[in-house]
């Protein structure tokens, strides 16, 4: 453990302390994990962060496509692993895979992340939580965009498929995306496959929701995604 760093932090612990002896506990503690992830921050190369295995990289050629949230390119963005928190850090999603991907240190490969120490990421102004899978959940394992959180919450699960596509004597390798979505509601996971799954699983208020999405000339059909965060939140007010 690097002694300069050990005294950032010592600082930091001590600094917080002093400043905000009168406020609350949660204050206090966050003011602790704040001080703590600077030290992690500025541990460079030894940092936990850079604790994974390489990244394989595809060994075939992707004609159309990629298999990557958005863009094929790093981005920054933050990560809490193990309670931590990163900012900042050049990323990847590996959506096929499932799969979030870093530079090492010196950014000379590509790490892939132990995916049951991330509990969350934020990229491209999304933020993604790891949900696991129980006996009667239909989720499965992974990483799901967190669309809305409330009493209910909403996730989108994106995925990406690798097909052959064959003309004439050639054969190129495509990639197709899918979004399939859950409502978490009461502790339950429920599949939203259309309109009438989405109005089964608000049914206590199903006709005021309805009558809302008419209002604002949203059609399930035309923006799935938007109907469903607009149901869900509207949902969560009727019911507060």
């Amino acid at each position: 453990m690097p002694k300069r760093f050990l005294y950032i932090l010592l600082i930091c612990i001590f600094s917080q302390h002093v400043t905000a002896q009168n406020a609350d506990d949660t204050t206090l503690h966050e003011n602790a994990l704040n001080a703590i992830n600077v030290y992690y921050e500025n541990l460079g190369e030894e940092s936990p962060l850079y604790n994974g295995s390489e990244y394989i990289e595809y060994a075939y050629t992707l004609q159309e496509g990629h298999p990557f949230f958005q863009i094929a390119n790093f981005v920054n963005g933050n990560i809490n692993l193990d309670g931590m928190i990163f900012h900042d850090v050049p990323m990847l999603y590996d959506i096929f895979k499932d799969q979030l991907i870093i530079q090492d240190f010196q950014r000379v490969y590509k790490i892939n992340l132990p995916a049951d120490r991330v509990q969350q990421f934020f990229l491209l102004g999304h933020l993604f939580v790891r949900l696991t899978h129980a006996a009667s959940d239909p989720i499965k394992t992974g990483f799901y965009d967190q669309l809305y959180k409330g009493k209910i919450a909403l996730f989108a699960k994106r995925e990406k498929r690798i097909l052959e596509k064959y003309s004439n004597i050639q054969i190129s390798k495509v990639v197709i995306s899918q979004d399939i979505y859950y409502i978490k509601k009461e502790g339950v996971y429920y599949a939203i496959k259309n309109k009438s799954s989405l109005l089964a699983v608000l049914k206590s208020k199903k006709k005021e929701v309805q009558q809302y999405l008419k209002t604002n000339k949203i059609k399930f059909k035309r923006e799935p995604e938007r109907a469903m965060i607009m149901a869900v939140r509207y949902y969560d007010q009727l019911t507060n």
